[in-house]
């Protein structure tokens, strides 16, 4: 009896126990559940006393009203703690005429049209008329950030969560495919669209539509993804909220990621999570399809133009979306045509077949320097302006090359480079010495740094000192590396179609020659120029980066990058040292300390060279004079015709 007495009490503590560790469980939840509700009330309550506010100033501020496509979210820009403002710059006046088609130019060919996988420079300005991102930066002030997307924007006290609400009314355009094939009826009829989102049958954009890209970016899967995924290191969680709130928390408070979830951007699930029948791919594979999707190689956005036709060599047609709400999409058509070769752009530029056209160093001679008065790019035929861009043109170095692994041979390859020279006589002056990893015009830039200077003597010494010497007499320095005798020759990769580059490539062949270094040229068009330095199959190579007036240098220098695929470290180049200043930078908000700090890089990266830095451009164009309203923009894509239009008849 006392045993069954005992096992009775033993069973009801634990049943008490069990119910006690349940409640508690509950009340967490709750607790979770309530702090999440808390959260998002105390939102909506601030804009609702920003509704309030605004309402009883609305008689005595009559004239500051906002109008135009933000005019139903006005209150949201009342609320202090949004973090984004109405651009007072609108995209084109009022009187603006609509339509025509605006004929311009791609340089060559893009690698892909996936707008998450490619950031090469012509995809990027291809997704400014396609895509559209959750925010974008004033055009004037552009310390300053304006509604896209969102309309929305607040962030933690801490800097570790960000909330971006959005528009209802921005739309997907439709797919470009045959929509009588019966194949494609469950894409046309909404059948993968999200609940109550198919609407005038096209699909809503939707947070969960963010939620889908941050997926695909984070997935390992998607190499392509590599450089945006590298600055997501303290992502802790992101989700949608509801259909149009979007939320994303990071374990780590940091400078760098306060900039990056500004640059986030839907990509359409309804479409890339599914197969060519309609059926969702499973989460072990959706990142290999995603990055080689069935759609390729056409592209879709939500943006102000429709995506038509791609025909590789020829041509890129978009279409103007009537149901884009926010403007910037004066024509009714955009035709890019594919111009490799710079003399056939100036042709097609004077035939009238282009609206506008940059001009090569090359071509700036021929039709400015050298012109007579008569030439129309000197008597007032085409509009005329200029501007310096966001760039650093160089030679990259494989730094995992046995030829390239030390820094006194890289340093004797930039003594070796006739910068000098080269920029007057083949850039035609247009552009500034560099002497490091961003725009020389930036204030973060060690203007006490002097460019390299031309010195074949200093390149020998150098050369030697590495254990660099011709020993046989042949012409050609030698050095044994891993028992076996090894000729300092290499190749340098460059653009094909650059006339320019060519001709560099044959002067820095002769210099080198002179020291006893063979360099053979080897051109390549572009996308075959990508492909192998994705793959890192290449002794050096030309080329130059594009930046933003922010600086952060983990993507393209930081050692945790150096082995990724398709990174964009992909000169191997790894530096502990480097690393440190790249992580305190990324911490750092204080403007004065990120300054110091990035001219630090910038010594360590002078004296490492891993690049031969070259120049920053600054670049001319012409505008036929049917455009109206032409101007660069201050940043990329600085050439932007989104803001521009067509005099009418």
């Amino acid at each position: 009896m006392f045993k069954n007495l005992l096992k009775s009490s033993v069973t009801i503590a634990l049943m008490v126990i069990t119910v006690v560790l349940l409640s508690i469980t509950i009340a967490m939840l709750n607790n979770t559940e309530h702090n999440l509700i808390k959260d998002n009330k105390l939102l909506k309550s601030r804009l609702e006393k920003a509704e309030l506010a605004a309402a009883g100033a609305q008689n005595t501020s009559r004239d500051s009203e906002i109008k135009g496509p933000n005019a139903k979210y006005a209150l949201a820009f009342t609320d202090p703690q949004n973090l984004l403002s109405i651009d007072p710059v609108e995209w084109i006046p009022e009187n603006a005429t609509k339509g025509g088609m605006l004929k311009s130019y791609l340089g060559s060919d893009p690698k892909g049209l996936n707008f998450l996988t490619q950031n090469g420079s012509d995809v990027s300005a291809l997704q400014g008329y396609i895509g559209i991102s959750l925010v974008g930066r004033h055009k004037e002030d552009t310390s300053k950030y304006r509604p896209e997307l969102a309309y929305h924007m607040a962030r933690t006290e801490d800097f570790l969560t960000y909330t971006f609400r959005i528009r209802d009314d921005i739309f997907w355009h439709k797919p470009t495919l045959d929509e009588t094939n019966p194949q494609y009826k469950w894409l046309f009829e909404g059948n993968t669209c999200r609940d109550g989102h198919f609407i005038n049958e096209r699909c809503r954009v939707t947070a969960h539509d963010i939620v889908y890209m941050m997926d695909m970016m984070m997935n390992n899967q998607v190499a392509g993804a590599a450089p945006g995924r590298s600055y997501y290191s303290n992502l802790k969680e992101y989700k949608a909220i509801d259909d149009f709130t979007f939320r994303v928390s990071f374990s780590k408070k940091t400078q760098t990621q306060d900039r990056m979830v500004r640059g986030i951007f839907p990509m359409p699930e309804f479409l890339y999570a599914y197969d060519e029948d309609g059926e969702r791919y499973d989460d072990s594979i959706a990142g290999t399809k995603f990055e080689a999707h069935w759609y390729d190689p056409n592209t879709i956005g939500a943006g102000p133009y429709r995506f038509i036709s791609f025909d590789p060599s020829v041509k890129i047609e978009l279409e103007r979306d009537p149901r884009y709400p926010l403007g910037g999409n004066a024509y009714s058509k955009i035709l890019f045509q594919i111009v490799n070769e710079d003399l056939q752009r100036v042709r097609k530029f004077k035939n009238e077949e282009l609206h506008y056209t940059g001009l090569s160093p090359s071509q700036y001679r021929t039709e400015v320097l050298e012109a007579d008065e008569k030439s129309p790019f000197k008597n007032g035929t085409f509009g005329s302006g200029e501007f310096w861009s966001h760039t650093y043109f160089y030679i990259g170095w494989n730094n995992q090359s046995p030829l390239f692994s030390d820094k006194r041979v890289r340093n004797a390859m930039s003594h070796a480079f006739n910068a000098d020279l080269l920029l007057e006589e083949v850039m035609m002056g247009l552009g500034k010495r560099c002497t490091g990893p961003m725009p020389a015009f930036l204030p973060q830039y060690d203007q006490t740094l002097p460019p390299i200077p031309f010195d074949l003597e200093k390149a020998k010494n150098l050369l030697e000192e590495s254990g660099w010497i011709d020993n046989d007499g042949n012409g050609i320095r030698e050095k044994v590396i891993e028992g076996t005798k090894t000729e300092f020759e290499f190749s340098l990769t460059i653009y094909g179609s650059s006339k320019e580059y060519k001709t560099i490539g044959d002067i820095y062949k002769e210099d080198l020659a002179k020291i006893g270094v063979k360099m053979n040229v080897q051109p390549q068009e572009w996308s075959n120029l990508l492909k192998k330095v994705d793959s890192k199959e290449f002794d050096a190579v030309t080329l130059a980066w594009v930046s933003s007036p922010d600086v952060d240098f983990r993507q393209i220098w930081h050692s945790s990058e150096a082995d990724k695929p398709q990174s964009s470290n992909y000169i191997s180049f790894r530096s502990k040292a480097a690393d440190k200043i790249i992580e305190e930078l990324e911490e750092e908000f204080d403007v004065e300390k990120r300054h110091a700090l990035a001219k630090q890089f910038h010594k360590l990266i002078y004296d490492e060279q891993p690049y031969t830095f070259f120049y920053t451009r600054q670049n001319k164009y012409y505008w036929n004079k049917e455009l109206e309203n032409v101007k660069a923009q201050l940043t990329r894509p600085y050439l932007n015709a989104r803001a521009w239009y067509l005099k009418g008849e």
